[in-house]
């Protein structure tokens, strides 16, 4: 457990981290207007069971106690911070993950001959209307991995180098996360 003081350091390291995300992501968001259709409602992205590091998951614990103590989790089957419409209850501190879908993804896997290829993706709804992913240019998509190790490190230095994850679900405080009718 860290001090509080790290525990501090580190919660202004993942803010400063998820502004630079949101920054980036913007950029991206603005170059692919014609073919986004994500939007306040939208959640096909937002999945039940998401885990996020223990220190995305404090920051959510001390920016919305309310929400947690009293409020109820969104039914099973899509993440439980969704209200009824389909809107994030903690978008403002929402987990890296969440601060990026959408985009025109680009990654990189080992393929079955052990080399390094180049995969793109992006959401099915917003495929339409746009460039062929294969077609745009590299800045134009989001590169998985340096943020990703950006928050690795601000994790491990919040919660160890063997931190596990935190069930979104599970900051609930109510005993009971089943199906929650009218979910507030």
């Amino acid at each position: 457990m860290p001090s509080a003081a790290e525990a501090d350091a580190a919660l202004a390291s993942l803010r400063s981290l998820h502004a630079e995300i949101d920054r980036e992501s913007e950029r991206l968001v603005i170059r692919h207007a014609e073919r986004l259709r994500c939007g306040r409602g939208c959640s096909a992205c937002c999945l039940d069971d998401l885990t996020v590091t223990a220190v995305e998951a404090e920051r959510i614990r001390r920016e919305h106690s309310d929400l947690l103590a009293s409020g109820l989790p969104h039914p099973p089957g899509a993440c439980a911070f969704l209200d009824l419409d389909g809107s994030c209850r903690v978008y403002e501190s929402r987990p890296s993950v969440c601060r990026s879908q959408g985009l025109p993804l680009r990654f990189f896997v080992e393929n079955d001959e052990e080399e390094i290829e180049e995969r793109r993706d992006i959401c099915p709804l917003n495929l339409p209307d746009g460039a062929p992913l294969e077609d745009l240019a590299e800045e134009d998509c989001w590169l998985i991995g340096p943020f990703e190790l950006a928050l690795e490190r601000i994790a491990a230095a919040f919660a160890g180098e063997d931190h596990e994850r935190v069930s979104l679900r599970g900051l609930f405080e109510r005993d009971h996360v089943e199906a929650c009718p009218g979910a507030r």
